[in-house]
């Protein structure tokens, strides 16, 4: 017997969008060119200086192999485990709050060996897995969110978001409330919800604002004065400018000097004598901005529209609830990043310590960045669910007695199997329009032929039929 090979489906290749992992790693590319430049600019011109950007380089390989192996299984899997992948974020925030490395007065990280990951940044996408599940379930979808039913998402929410923000880590735990405002707004809320959302919001602000409840927070060191004075000072750095204001200032002085075209590459004035802080992390963008002035940011920027317009697009023609909220809430977390950095080196936004996706130096947000695109990739490539026999499985979608009368239009299926060039199926312009997905999918013994006048060889259809354009008489019941 012949051996079966394992071979990807050409129908899931159809689907993949190459304009959202070139853009991806066209980024990648910008972020390791940008990071080499600053990293000779630091530390002298040893092997020392060079070692964060080997480090990037050796993540972004891993990067690569996670995201080839996220796109080769079906997203519904992480449905059914999305409570086990839940417990286990907990459970890494867990053991960050008992036994996490210190570093800057914070305790983020967790060592196993030589190396140190922040949880924290795995616990974003997670939590979209969780919420994508819960809100893609049938009873939310038809009665909508109620006070009950909204009890479980909030949990969801808030436990990481407590431990996150004593770690301290105020810029991410916001970023995890950024990430997952879309999927509350996407599903049906009710009004009793609503109201009640609403009120909660008032009395926090009132409590905060005018009950001393900022106070209550600082003294119980949830919240940090240095925190609060970062929020502040964004609004005129100036007042302190060899203080809190200093990174601000020193951010615009680079995004300013670059000018159009930019000092050129290792050309950077204002990070390569350490007048920029943070130039590899935080403030990558500022240097970038700096080397290659206007339109070098500007690339950057283009770069990331092009990703979340293809990103949009998946969303959109995704057949899938729980597929459709995946892929909304993992794009949230790529655009809130992006935003909120951009934003915070121009001034626009506090300094609350977001990296810039795919550019800024860090191990652990590469890889939970690119695994995320990989995943709404992955979303993308199973638009549509392949069935062996969608009429058998499905009977309530197929009329009894219905019949096709244009045969040789149905591309027949393909299983996974060696490549068989006789297959019509490997001819584009036969696939049917999609108002009847499943008809693309149907085995030659499950049609009931008529009588078709004048038949033609399938391949050698005329090129209405070759264009895959059907007329209303074609279907008949």
């Amino acid at each position: 017997m012949r051996k079966k090979r394992f071979s990807l489906d050409r129908r899931l290749l159809e689907n993949f969008s190459w304009p959202l992992m070139l853009s991806m790693v066209a980024l990648v590319a910008c972020g390791l060119i940008n990071l080499y430049s600053v990293s000779l600019g630091t530390g002298g011109q040893g092997a020392e200086s060079m070692e964060e950007f080997t480090k990037q380089l050796s993540f972004f390989g891993m990067g690569v192999l996670l995201s080839v192996m996220a796109l080769f299984f079906d997203y519904g899997i992480l449905k059914k485990l999305a409570i086990a992948i839940f417990v286990v974020g907990v459970g890494m925030l867990l053991l960050v709050k008992v036994m996490g490395h210190t570093a800057g007065g914070a305790t983020r990280w967790l060592s196993i060996g030589p190396v140190r990951f922040q949880p924290s940044e795995f616990v974003k996408p997670m939590l979209v897995i969780v919420l994508a599940a819960y809100f893609s379930r049938k009873e939310i979808a038809k009665k909508g969110l109620t006070i009950l039913t909204f009890l479980p998402p909030l949990a969801f929410v808030a436990i990481p978001f407590g431990f996150i923000i004593m770690q301290p880590d105020l810029g991410t735990s916001g970023l995890l409330l950024f990430t997952v405002s879309p999927l509350f707004l996407f599903v049906r809320l009710r009004k009793s919800l609503i109201i009640t959302a609403a009120a909660l919001v008032v009395g926090s602000v009132v409590w905060l604002g005018f009950l001393g409840g900022l106070g209550y927070l600082q003294e119980k060191e949830i919240i940090h004065g240095y925190q609060l004075e970062r929020v502040f000072t964004h609004k005129n750095p100036e007042e302190d400018h060899t203080g809190k204001g200093w990174q601000i200032i020193q951010s615009k002085s680079a995004i300013g000097s670059g000018q159009i075209l930019g000092r050129g590459f290792h050309g950077g004035t204002q990070q390569k004598y350490g007048f920029l802080p943070a130039p590899k992390t935080d403030f990558a963008f500022s240097a970038l901005a700096e080397e290659w002035g206007f339109l070098g940011a500007s690339v950057i920027l283009a770069l990331f529209y092009c990703l979340f317009c293809s990103a949009f697009a998946i969303i959109r023609r995704s057949k899938d609830t729980f597929g459709k909220l995946l892929a909304l809430g993992l794009t949230s977390l790529v655009f809130w990043q992006m935003l909120i950095n951009v934003l915070m080196v121009t001034g626009l936004f506090p300094v609350v310590g977001i990296p810039l996706p795919f550019v800024s130096y860090g191990g652990t947000s590469l890889l939970v960045t690119m695994v995320s695109v990989a995943l709404i990739a992955n979303v993308g490539m199973r638009r549509y669910l392949f069935q062996d026999d969608p009429v058998i499985e499905n009977p309530n979608v197929w009329q009894k007695g219905q019949v096709v009368t244009v045969r040789e239009c149905i591309p027949l299926t393909r299983k996974l199997k060696p490549f068989d060039p006789a297959d019509p199926d490997i001819f584009p312009e036969y696939r049917l329009p999609h108002t009847k997905p499943w008809l693309k999918y149907m085995r030659r013994s499950s049609i009931q032929d008529t009588h078709i006048p004048d038949p033609e060889p399938f391949p050698f259809a005329s090129a209405e039929r070759r264009r895959g354009h059907l007329r209303p008489d074609d279907f008949h019941g």
